[in-house]
């Protein structure tokens, strides 16, 4: 009897295993925990993992606010193009501004559309940080709590099909930079911050940047 309720159990327990399974993939690759804000690393290839989620998520764009490139588009095909009809009527914007529109269903309730280019598609580390803080503290009035915050070397990128691997490689970890210290230049608007790498590429940059921070951080605390 005994035997035989040992096998049921360890029949439970693989059952269970399974059930519970989540594969690494599928989870935050780092996490920097600072006093007043968490970092997550996310890494999928052209699509948000399923459990990834968060209060919105940031989509760069140009004052007409057009989602019709890089992540933008796929940010606006998430939301099936509502935030786009929404952002039609209220474009232009100015460089450093944003706009804070409808979400995906189940997925994230916001969508900020952060104006990161000027009219001649020409940007800076001035004009993403201003753009990411207002984008920030719109979400923050509008109650999020958590923001999906995306990758954006290939919207950096002027002409993506003639550029070498090794100019986009640069310019990936020179988006990872700027990324990473227009968050903390945000300040408390949010809480939380999760950073999705759409070109596992890429990865490696976001994590030097995280480790960077890191060591700041502790030096800081020390």
């Amino acid at each position: 009897m005994n035997a035989i309720l040992n096998e049921k159990l360890e029949e439970l327990k693989v059952i269970l295993k399974r059930l519970t399974y989540v594969p690494v993939a599928m989870l935050p690759k780092k996490r920097v925990s600072l006093p007043d804000l968490t970092i997550d690393l996310w890494v999928a290839q052209r699509q948000l993992p399923m459990l990834l989620r968060a209060d919105a998520i940031i989509a760069p764009t140009g004052p007409d606010l057009k989602m019709v490139f890089g992540v933008s588009k796929m940010i606006r095909d998430m939301g099936a193009d509502a935030v786009q009809y929404e952002a039609n009527l209220v474009a232009p914007l100015g460089a450093g501004d944003a706009f804070v529109g409808t979400g995906a269903r189940f997925r994230y309730k916001y969508t900020a559309l952060a104006v990161i280019f000027d009219d001649n598609k020409r940007t800076s580390q001035a004009t993403i940080s201003q753009a990411l803080a207002c984008s920030m503290r719109k979400l923050r009035e509008s109650g999020a709590k958590s923001v999906i915050v995306p990758d954006i070397t290939e919207n950096l990128i002027a002409q993506p099909n003639w550029i070498t691997p090794e100019q986009r490689a640069q310019t990936a970890k020179i988006t990872a930079r700027l990324l990473v210290d227009a968050i903390l230049a945000s300040g408390s608007n949010v809480k939380k911050v999760k950073i999705w790498v759409t070109d596992p590429a890429n990865t490696v940059y976001y994590v030097e940047e995280l480790n960077r921070l890191k060591k700041q951080q502790h030096a800081v605390a020390v």
